[in-house]
């Protein structure tokens, strides 16, 4: 449509079977790429829906880069597509910071999964839902085909601050209407496939009802059968040839298969009706196609159909609120006279030719784009899905602009020289460095201190007795003097421009209050953690983020973000988190490799037992419990659906869970009795369970 209005278009499309990128130019002014979308994930750190996002977001980059940016980026809301287009744009990525990212409301997973009836928090799904409504979230301009879309939209999340134009699909009539084309008497057609969302379980029954009561026409369901119900782990097919096999024997129900789009007409023409009873569907195309061959269409108010059709003129209607409603309009049909149907078929085509072809929607579109274009909104602040209100943050005496980066030191110095020469690497120069030594005991560690002092007085070294983590962390805060404010265990780097970018951040969006991204390990593993901007309800299950590197505005860490000693166990920085998200100073994740974890034998959460991390999430949950109250039916779904947080970190891949009850009998109750008597066994039995 815009091509041929002679506008330039490039469309990507992912392809597996290509091994990096193939671009295709056609004559008509549509550049098509194609692309695999596990090029640009290094390591398979993302499972498929968001490895497609992120590879979408990286073959955007590369084309920006070498052929300039385009005036808007158009994307379906499905699976998230967009979701790290926007998570760039928004944490203030140079290449994609002012082209217009516009969402086409679609077909959201977490709208047809519901009416699917499929667990929509059981990992990879929660995430993809959680991808689309983000992206929604944070578009500049929302599209929507119906009405009807937004408003089931609204039911799920709150869209009522966006821009959103209703715009329909443009459609091109294939075929000219025919006013003498016979159709078959009582012919009632079913034509698309069979699932939940789609209404066929309410028009079998309907069906049934009829059939009960004398009906004597056939249902011809022409379609797939294929889509798995869930709920039984059955084909829909199946259950269907289950159900209702009494009737598939009288041939009253008739099944005739997938069919390709050229035999639409072949199988349709000839239909008396096409009922489409779907629940939920945004747009369908059926209608169109159906509606395009002049056939009378049955089709039920519960979807955007109902805003295509005026019932008893191009169409009819019904109600599944009123079951009753369905019999009747289909009775109505079959006896009305030949001369009627065929006026209303005639009006149907009249139709979809006149309010749905491509010149009239193009001319739609491009007023509202060129409207967009001269107002040119700009979205303050990241759009986040959740945020409490936020706290009053007190003024704190600052140098401004300057970053200071605290390192808690205790017993670190075979590492410290990586550490510190990582971050005076950094392409951010406005920078103090803060060492606080937790009274150290190793004597290599105290003299690299010592060494360190000579040689660079810049760098400040502030010596305590031992306090512990929670303890030191909060002490470099309270000294440092710069407006930002980082933690970097000794032990760990940071890439050159980590600080930049994510000072950049901070300073562009004021309801960002700290900012991560995502890490690589070395030494012991060298596998990629891509992290997750932090929201509830994942984040109170599970830390989503390196919370142990983030970059803060000092006086918003100062306010919420104090560490805890209770939490204790190296869950010190998770509590930060919950509680600055708690308290309305939430923060944001730069979704590429930044920072640099070193795995080492004898840290301390790789020693961290399952013991410690209930007490620890045990306190977190009681001290934070009204904010993890507003959430409570969603964390209680994501347990049950992915088992306790501490068992899984990676939301976009699926979680196997196993369950094992332990009887105890009284075979094994005398041997407990008797462990508990010998101290010698005791720990001997301990200190097995610790290496195992």
């Amino acid at each position: 449509m815009f091509a041929g209005q002679g506008h330039n278009i490039t469309v990507f499309v992912p392809d597996t079977s290509i091994k990096a990128i193939n671009i295709l130019t056609e004559q008509t002014g549509i550049t098509i790429i194609r692309f695999n979308p596990g090029r640009s994930d290094p390591e398979n750190s993302l499972g498929y829906t968001a490895q497609l996002s992120y590879a979408f977001a990286d073959i955007v980059r590369t084309v920006i880069t070498e052929k300039g940016r385009p005036d808007f980026i158009e994307a379906q809301d499905y699976l998230g597509i967009a979701y790290y287009l926007l998570q760039f744009k928004h944490s203030g990525y140079e290449f994609i910071h002012d082209v217009p990212i516009l969402i086409t409301l679609h077909s959201p997973a977490f709208i047809y999964l519901e009416y699917n009836r499929v667990p929509t928090y059981r990992f990879p799904d929660f995430w993809t839902c959680e991808m689309e409504k983000q992206s929604i979230k944070a578009a500049d301009m929302l599209l929507s085909p119906t009405r009807f879309l937004t408003l089931e939209i609204q039911r799920h999340m709150d869209i009522s601050d966006k821009r959103t134009e209703i715009l329909a699909n443009p459609y091109e009539t294939h075929y000219e209407y025919d006013p003498t084309q016979a159709f078959v008497p009582g012919k009632i057609v079913y034509y698309g496939k069979l699932s939940p969302q789609k209404g066929s379980f309410e028009l079998l029954e309907y069906f049934r009802e009829l059939w009960d009561n004398g009906f004597t026409h056939p249902l011809h369901i022409v379609g797939g059968t294929d889509i798995v119900y869930h709920p039984e782990l059955r084909t829909m097919g199946q259950l269907v040839e289950n159900k209702y096999g009494v009737y598939i024997k009288k041939g009253l129900l008739k099944f005739h298969g997938k069919i390709n789009p050229s035999q639409i007409k072949e199988h349709l023409s000839d239909a008396h009706v096409i009922v489409v009873p779907s629940i939920v569907d945004n747009m369908p195309y059926v209608i169109m196609e159906t509606m395009s061959l002049g056939k009378v269409v049955l089709a039920s108010i519960q979807g955007g159909q109902r805003e295509m059709i005026e019932d008893d003129v191009n169409g009819f209607l019904f109600d599944h609120r009123e079951p009753s409603s369905f019999g009747k309009q289909l009775k109505k049909i079959i006896s009305s006279p030949e001369d009627r149907i065929r006026q209303i078929g005639a009006n149907a085509y009249d139709t979809v030719k006149s309010s749905y072809s491509p010149d009239l929607i193009y001319r739609l579109k491009i007023h509202i784009l060129e409207g967009f274009l001269a107002v040119n909104p700009v979205i303050s602040g990241f759009p986040f899905l959740h945020r409490e209100q936020p706290v009053v943050i007190p003024d704190q005496p600052k140098v401004k602009g300057l970053l200071s980066v605290v390192i808690p030191y205790y017993n670190m110095g075979r590492y410290l020289e990586d550490c510190l020469s990582s971050i005076f690497q950094s392409s951010y120069p406005n920078l103090e460095v803060i060492i606080v030594n937790d009274g150290s005991t190793d004597p290599q560690s105290i003299s690299c201190l010592e060494s360190r002092e000579k040689e660079m007085p810049s760098v400040r070294i502030l010596h305590q007795s031992n306090k512990g983590l929670a303890f030191t962390r909060n002490e470099g805060a309270g000294i440092a003097k710069g407006e930002f404010l980082a933690f970097l265990d000794a032990d760990d780097k940071v890439a050159p421009s980590y600080y930049e970018k994510a000072i950049k951040a901070l300073r562009q969006n004021e309801n960002v209050f700290f900012v991560g991204s995502w890490v690589r390990y070395f030494e012991n593993s060298h596998r990629i953690w891509p992290t997750f901007t932090p929201q509830p309800p994942y984040a109170l299950v599970h830390n989503p983020v390196n919370s142990s590197g983030l970059v803060y505005k000092r006086a918003a860490f100062l306010a919420a973000g104090l560490n805890d000693k209770k939490a204790d166990y190296g869950m010190e920085d998770y509590e930060s988190l919950v509680s600055m998200l708690h308290h309305g100073l939430n923060g944001i994740v730069l979704p590429e490799v930044l920072f640099y974890y070193r795995v080492r034998s004898g840290s301390m959460f790789r020693d961290i037992s399952t013991e410690k991390l209930l007490y620890s999430n045990k306190y977190i949950t009681e001290k934070h419990s009204p904010y993890y109250a507003k959430f409570a039916s969603q964390i209680i779904n994501l347990l049950n659906a992915n088992g306790p947080g501490y068992f899984f970190d990676n939301p976009t891949f699926q979680v196997k869970i196993s369950t094992r009850s332990i009887k105890e009998g009284t075979f094994l109750t005398l041997i407990k009795n008797l462990v508990k008597r010998n101290e010698k066994l005791k720990r001997i039995l301990l200190a097995i369970k610790n290496k195992s």
